[in-house]
């Protein structure tokens, strides 16, 4: 009997911790936290603090934009589109972004 239950309790363990593997990062280290993006259109620019960071779509939660904690100057653009502007705070987490540009007249 104990031949049967020692090789089950081990895989049943197995099993158990597998599942608890992290699939993303959620905390960043130290004075670090980071941003992330839903954005429609998808392929807008993000500028932060002035400097051209990426498209929206290139920041998720598996490679967030890393930023310093502190105040920050947030613009997301796109040709054709009104600019989408916001200040914002980061501290050591991450930080959801969601938006939709609208359409210039």
């Amino acid at each position: 009997m104990r031949r049967i239950l020692f090789p089950v309790f081990g895989l049943l363990t197995i099993a158990l911790l597998a599942g608890c593997y992290p699939r993303g990062q959620i905390y960043g280290v130290g004075n670090e936290g980071g941003l992330i993006f839903a954005v429609n259109p998808p392929d807008a620019e993000v500028v932060l603090d002035g400097v051209i960071q990426g498209k929206a779509s290139e920041f998720t939660e598996e490679r967030y934009l890393k930023v310093a904690s502190g105040t920050h100057k947030l613009e997301i653009r796109l040709a054709g589109f009104e600019t989408y502007n916001r200040e914002l705070y980061v501290s050591n987490s991450l930080l959801r972004i969601e938006t939709t540009l609208v359409r210039k007249e």
